[in-house]
């Protein structure tokens, strides 16, 4: 399959859910139009510092992670570290973090905790559409037709 046929494919339903982490509402509301016109979630969960973030993924599995890196209360690196250890139904490869500064030895030590997906802020959102498939393909490699 070539990289075109890959972002025009769609997928036959809805799957599980998305949860962005972020601290910028702006940054929020965004990602969540970019979610809702990739058009293959369900719910759109969202959370406004790292503590609320965490609190949701202990609760619910999610599909995609959009997890900003400096937030309040409790970071994106610590959530990562956290998923590391196994103690959610969430899984690190379903980390993409997103954020505007991403510093060499904070990138270096998610990648080498696994996660695999990473975007600088700004990005189109095509960019953003590419990326977000990857890593659902990553997760389940039967999503798209």
């Amino acid at each position: 399959m070539s990289s075109d046929d890959f972002l025009d494919s769609k997928l036959m339903k809805p799957i599980d859910d998305v949860i962005i982490i972020d601290d910028e509402q702006s940054v929020i509301d965004v990602l969540e139009m970019y979610c809702e016109n990739l058009g293959c979630f369900r719910n759109i969960i969202t959370a406004t510092d790292g503590a609320m973030g965490a609190k949701k993924l202990a609760n619910q599995k999610f599909s995609l992670i959009l997890l900003d890196v400096n937030m309040p209360k409790r970071k994106g690196g610590d959530i990562i570290k956290e998923m590391a250890l196994g103690t959610s139904d969430n899984v690190i490869e379903s980390i993409c973090v997103v954020s505007g500064n991403i510093d060499k030895a904070f990138l270096t030590e998610a990648l080498e905790l696994g996660v695999k997906h990473y975007m600088v802020k700004p990005f189109t959102e095509e960019q953003f559409q590419e990326k977000a498939k990857k890593v659902l393909k990553t997760i389940n490699p039967s999503l798209f037709k």
